[in-house]
């Protein structure tokens, strides 16, 4: 059987971004950073992403086995005794494409073989013939785990970091000789970020839907503690439905020095010497209506001016893959 993919990247608008871990130095919060094309940028973790993904799907109303109420996670099934791939309308949607492992049960088959070798050495030691060292024991636990469908990777700027800084100071009754002074890093971006999923992997193929939704319509994501706004839903989407193992749209999007905006002349180029197939890319948002967008449309890449109905395009081509997948096009849960 063909095996069949989703990939995306998407970009941001651009906004300031602080305070995104609650991590800090000294009396400064700081932001996460790594490098990308030899420099400085800022970054916001998978995990945050895949976070907000599930607690969309919490807000949305479809069942999930880790909700989380403000203050605690709360797990309907942690142990994942009621996990079974063969009844998919029983599969709850963070298990299906977010995946789960839990060593709990090797772990303690461990340790009770631990417990006996410990007994048997301490119990032989007590007799005149020194006893023969045991035999190491093996665990021989069940480990019960899910390799997750979908794939996320970190969230990259698009604008090198240059040292944005900010400082305030705590409001309210100031006390002599108690100053409370705080700086902030922070960064004016756009933020993008791709995705994988394998498709034929994802048991409730209605998930598929469900996870597009997210793409387009994400909840926050990490970003400043709820005390300020950071939009990571897509100002501009670059989707590819394909059978090829591999992305080649990740981090397409690079910022352009001169023009202080951003270029996808890369993925252009990509299209152009047909290592991606034009007619496998779907474009939407403020790309499409770029001169680069046009350059995409006049190869063969289908584009849009919204995120949404590029969103719809992809259900639909996914929809067309197989029967199997027929479930994926009826569209928006919400």
């Amino acid at each position: 059987m063909t095996t069949h993919y989703l990939y995306a990247t998407i970009l941001t608008g651009e906004a300031v971004a602080a305070n995104n871990r609650g991590d800090n130095i000294g009396n400064t919060t700081t932001l996460q950073k790594v490098f990308h094309q030899d420099d400085l940028h800022t970054s916001v973790s998978a995990e945050a992403i895949r976070f907000a993904f599930r607690y969309r799907f919490q807000l949305q109303g479809i069942p999930v086995n880790r909700s989380y109420d403000g203050e605690k996670l709360h797990y309907q099934d942690e142990k994942r005794a009621g996990w079974n791939p063969s009844h998919p309308n029983s599969v709850l949607i963070d298990d299906d494409l977010m995946g789960f492992m839990d060593a709990a049960a090797a772990q303690a088959e461990q340790e009770a073989e631990a417990d006996q070798a410990d007994s048997e050495l301490s119990g032989a030691a007590t007799e005149a013939t020194p006893p023969k060292a045991p035999r190491k024991a093996k665990a021989r636990g069940v480990t019960t785990k899910r390799t997750s469908p979908l794939a996320v990777g970190r969230a990259v700027s698009l604008r090198p970091y240059r040292g944005e800084i900010s400082f305030n100071c705590v409001s309210g009754v100031k006390e002599k000789g108690r100053l409370s002074l705080y700086a902030a890093e922070m960064h004016t971006t756009e933020y993008q970020y791709s995705i994988g999923l394998n498709l034929n992997d994802v048991v409730n193929k209605k998930h598929i839907a469900d996870l597009i939704d997210a793409l387009v319509d994400p909840p926050p994501v990490a970003g400043n503690h709820s005390r300020f706004a950071y939009d990571f839903s897509p100002q501009s989407i670059v989707l590819r439905v394909t059978s090829a193992h591999s992305s080649r749209i990740q981090n397409c999007f690079e910022h352009d020095e001169n023009s202080r905006a951003y270029t996808v002349r890369g993925l252009i180029r990509r299209v152009r010497s047909h290592d991606i197939t034009a007619s496998e890319l779907i474009v939407g948002g403020e790309l499409a209506e770029t001169p680069e967008g046009e350059v995409l449309k006049s190869l063969g890449v289908l584009t849009f001016p919204g995120v949404a109905a590029a969103a719809n395009e992809a259900r639909a081509r996914i929809a067309n893959l197989d029967p199997m997948f027929a479930v994926v096009a009826n569209g928006r849960s919400s």
